[in-house]
Order: C-alpha cells, then sequence, then structure tokens
C-alpha cells in the first residue's frame, strides 16, 4: 500500500519532491526496494504531522504536503488541488480536502469526520459527531490530507494539543483553536482510508472491480 500511495503522489504535477517519512526499518528497507526515497525519523514523534515537520526543517519548500499511507485511492490531481488552494489563498496557512455526502450511516460514524465552513470556504469545525451543513441533506466528510505552508507547519509542530484536539482527538483542531486558518478544498470523488483492518477488502474490492470495468471497456475498444 506504501507502494501504490507512493506512485499515486509522483503523478502529481505539482509536487517537486515525494518523500516517506518512518521511524520502521522495514518501511525504509520497502521504499528502497521499489525505488522511492525514504528518511528515518524519531520513533517518539508522536503524529504524522511531527514526522513531516522533522523533516521539513530540512528543506527549503514553500509548501509540504502530508499524504498519509492510508489514503490507497486518492485522486493524484486532488493533491493538485491541495497545493494551488494554498497558492490562491495566501491569508491561509494549512489546506485540505472534503466531499459533499449524505449517507445517514456515515454522518454518525465517528471513524468519518466531518467538517462545516464559512462562506469563504474556510474549516468553522471538524468533529466524529454529526455536523450538517446549512443545506438540509448532506454533509463534508473531511479527507485527511493537508497542505501546509513550511512555516506554519513548524509554527503547529511547536503549539501544544489544544483542549479541543484533545476532546475529539483531532489534531487540526489545534491549529483552529490557535487562530489559523484552514482553507478547505471540496472534491468530487470520495475515498476510502483505511482506518481500521476491515477497510483493507474493501480497497481490494474497489480496484478489483475498477480493474475488471477497465478490462471491459478495454476490449470493448478493441472489438
Amino acid at each position: 500500500m506504501i507502494q501504490h500511495v507512493w506512485e499515486l503522489a509522483c503523478r502529481a504535477s505539482t509536487l517537486d519532491e515525494v518523500l516517506i517519512a518512518t521511524d520502521h526499518e522495514a518501511i525504509l528497507e520497502c521504499v528502497k526496494g521499489f525505488g522511492g526515497t525514504a528518511m528515518m525519523t524519531p520513533s517518539e514523534l508522536p503524529s504524522g504531522s511531527d514526522r513531516i515537520a522533522f523533516v521539513a526543517k530540512e528543506w527549503s519548500a514553500d509548501i509540504v504536503v502530508n499524504l498519509q499511507a492510508d489514503e490507497p485511492l486518492l485522486n493524484p490531481r486532488f493533491i493538485d488541488n491541495l497545493v494551488q488552494s494554498l497558492q490562491l489563498n495566501p491569508d491561509c496557512q494549512i489546506s485540505t480536502l472534503a466531499v459533499s455526502r449524505t449517507e445517514t450511516q456515515e454522518l454518525h460514524n465517528p471513524n468519518c469526520v466531518k467538517v462545516v465552513l464559512d462562506n469563504q470556504g474556510r474549516a468553522l469545525y471538524f468533529s466524529r459527531s454529526p455536523l450538517m451543513n446549512d443545506k438540509e441533506g448532506y454533509f463534508y466528510k473531511h479527507i485527511g490530507i493537508y497542505a501546509y505552508r513550511r512555516d506554519s507547519l513548524l509554527e503547529f509542530c511547536r503549539l501544544a494539543p489544544s483542549s479541543l484536539e484533545q476532546a475529539e482527538r483531532l489534531e487540526q483542531l489545534r491549529a483552529l483553536q490557535n487562530g489559523m486558518r484552514i482553507q478547505v478544498c471540496l472534491v468530487d470523488q470520495d475515498t476510502i482510508a483505511v482506518d481500521v483492518p476491515d477497510d483493507v477488502a474493501k480497497v481490494e474490492d474497489y480496484l478489483k472491480k475498477r480493474d475488471l470495468s477497465r478490462g471491459k471497456m478495454a476490449t470493448k475498444e478493441v472489438s
């Protein structure tokens, strides 16, 4: 799955470099095996953001994208949307993704994080509890991919965990509670994140159906 996500990231046109930050030697060797670039980070770092910040200290990049390896179905153009969103909104420090959903089961699923927006498309709040938008019948499901301005990422990781972050177990609330602005980029396609072991089967099933569908299309074109 790490290689799959790495290959997706390499297809994004706005990224100059794709690097995997890890604290596991086995992952480091795996990445080397498929030709990727990896960097070892301290095992005591508390989150993926801290791991990315550790690497970003050595970079001169203006924007850093935090792409988790649990998003094997992310569309590469969504990564470009994230970067471009920060470029178009110079007063925002962070950008992230969301998709419009209507499923009641997802709305009440604590593993499905919801977000509400202001009139400029910026995040007002994230929650694991149900959060509906101003138009009845749908909500915005958060997709946990972030683009940071490098200096904002380093600042964010220097901040202590906030009370809202600890209550919801969502670190992006630390940014909001400390006055950082998060631009939310709405996309037209959901993903299947691997949050629990059962999600692996869902991803595999989706990929099999997708490949089968593509095979049928190719056969039809040839005939």
